[in-house]
């Protein structure tokens, strides 16, 4: 559900702009890269997907001279014999949760490094599986933003509004704890509710609204999905509580704001990533997103009343907050 609002991004990126120095060290002409091959393993033909793919592939072109070969498959049409049985200088990238429970269940020779996946995804698959016993052969980029910068934006958007609403269920609950110490830390109060059922829903959005300044959505395909999210944000709107989202098709929706990552600003993450391999081929640990992006719907700005500043300020406030974050 997350890659098919992920689709609707309505905000493109040049990526060759945003690189930073370390970026252009680590691609100089005359660097071999530890990678030969790298097989490219998308859960389906979707867009971020196909949007991730194209990029990764772009960014490889441009700037290794090793030129490494690049395969792209469906998981569709995908078969274990595509797959080379020798791990030396070979690298999986699994795109999506499909691809990622895949290669969980049955791991190939090589590292895989998992993308387009949420922080709760990855933890639990690599659980049930047994492959959070090897994180350097079986690793991610996070989707979704770390809990300090979701919040950051909150309190640079909103600087008086300090109790934040948020919706759970049994498939967030293992998030709790780390929104939990990321508020303390920054001096923000969590009010929660949980919904078992669908019958939940309202009257504990209803009851959240009454105790809180603003509502932050996660991730968790239970509460918000397409059937849930329209009356979501009618009710907020009509408690003047502002919804922060965590993509840009929320804000698009009715949303206040929202930081998300684009699939092409994954896709420059996973270039660093395959760009400093060691020769040994491990993978660095699980991590979220290093770049980001902030949308703001003006027109919800307007109607609730609020002074929220554009989004090119508060793009500089977050980096700020995330270059001080532990």
């Amino acid at each position: 559900m997350l890659f098919r609002h992920a689709r609707q991004l309505t905000q493109k990126f040049t990526v060759l702009a945003s690189l930073g120095m370390a970026f252009f060290l680590l691609l100089l002409p005359g660097k071999c890269l530890a990678i030969d091959n790298l097989t490219i393993l998308l859960s389906e033909d979707g867009a971020a997907y196909t949007e991730f793919a194209t990029s990764l592939s772009n960014l490889l072109a441009q700037g290794n001279t090793a030129k490494t070969s690049v395969k792209i498959i469906s998981l569709p049409n995908f078969k274990y014999e595509d797959l080379s049985r020798n791990a030396n200088n070979q690298l999986l990238i699994a795109v999506g949760t499909p691809a990622m429970t895949t290669m969980a269940q049955k791991p190939p020779a090589m590292s895989v490094l998992n993308v387009l996946v949420t922080h709760n995804a990855f933890q639990k698959i690599a659980r049930q599986y047994g492959r959070n016993q090897d994180p350097h052969h079986f690793s991610a980029i996070y989707f979704d933003q770390p809990w300090n910068r979701q919040l950051a934006l909150i309190k640079a958007a909103l600087p008086n509004r300090n109790r934040i609403g948020l919706l759970s269920s049994k498939e967030t609950a293992d998030l709790l704890p780390g929104l939990t110490t990321a508020a303390k830390e920054a001096e923000l109060q969590i009010n929660m509710e949980t919904v078992n059922e669908d019958a939940d829903l309202l009257p504990s959005l209803r009851k959240l609204l009454n105790n809180s300044d603003v509502l932050l959505a996660v991730p968790d395909a239970a509460i918000y999905n397409r059937y849930n999210i329209p009356s979501i944000l009618l009710n907020s709107y009509r408690q003047k509580v502002p919804l922060f989202g965590f993509s840009a098709s929320y804000v698009k929706a009715g949303a206040l704001a929202a930081v998300f990552s684009t699939a092409s600003q994954i896709s420059q993450q996973t270039t660093e990533i395959i760009a400093s391999l060691p020769t040994h081929g491990y993978l660095p640990l699980p991590q979220y997103p290093r770049y980001f992006t902030v949308n703001v719907n003006a027109q919800v700005n307007r109607s609730l009343s609020l002074d929220v500043e554009d989004e090119s300020n508060l793009m500089r406030k977050l980096k700020s907050a995330t270059e001080r974050a532990p």
